[in-house]
């Protein structure tokens, strides 16, 4: 029965690796077989989408910046995951034992520095999407540093990355967050999408200041 075995493991080796030349060991030859590596396609990739705050905590000391310091409704607020969380399960192998050879991440970019009240309690921008500043990222995630580590991890192990972003709207304004200039959002009227108009000029909700695109 052992002899029948030996074909098709041999034959599986010849079509799924490729051969160094041979290496002598002693008076013995060794054949070593390296896997060929598997193309990336995105239209295969196994994406994981993860909140970047509520994903994993690997760095204590950016729980709490720019006075983030009131109350807030229940998860409302900030948690302490951040970019170096993210690298630590990185490295762990997390996301490789699921099969994950994609990392979809929420927005990363600094957020309002105030809370605001949507009717559940004060809520600060923990999700990302709340943007202040689109050319910085916000301390609670971590720094550019830790961002090219992550990413660099992330590729050592086959894993791109994608970085969300949401161009519609800026943060809330808020007693420290002042609104932008009318020249890039405007502030009203809130939309009602029963016609053109009050689909594309007007803000989505009471306070939050869209980006103007031309219309």
């Amino acid at each position: 029965m052992k002899k029948y075995l030996v074909i098709p493991v041999i034959v599986l080796l010849i079509f799924t690796c490729k051969f160094k030349e041979n290496t002598i060991i002693g008076n013995a030859q060794v054949v070593k077989p390296i896997v060929e590596e598997i193309p990336f396609v995105w239209e295969g990739a196994n994406l994981y989408f993860l909140l970047t705050d509520r994903f994993n905590n690997g760095d204590i000391s950016n729980d709490v910046n720019y006075d983030r310091t009131e109350e807030t409704g229940k998860l409302r607020g900030f948690k302490g995951g951040d970019l170096k969380g993210i690298t630590e399960k990185i490295n762990e192998g997390y996301f490789t034992d699921l099969g994950v050879n994609a990392l979809w991440m929420s927005p990363i970019f600094e957020q309002i520095h105030g809370g605001t009240d949507e009717g559940t309690g004060k809520t600060y921008g923990y999700h990302g999407y709340w943007t202040k500043d689109w050319t910085n990222l916000d301390a609670n995630f971590g720094s550019r540093e830790d961002l090219k580590t992550l990413v660099e991890a992330a590729h050592a192990k086959g894993i791109r990355v994608v970085l969300d972003a949401v161009i519609n709207h800026t943060g809330p304004v808020t007693e420290k967050d002042s609104v932008w200039p009318d020249g890039w959002v405007r502030t009203g009227p809130q939309c009602t999408y029963t016609n053109y108009e009050n689909t594309i000029t007007c803000t989505l909700v009471e306070n939050l200041p869209r980006y103007k695109n031309g219309a």
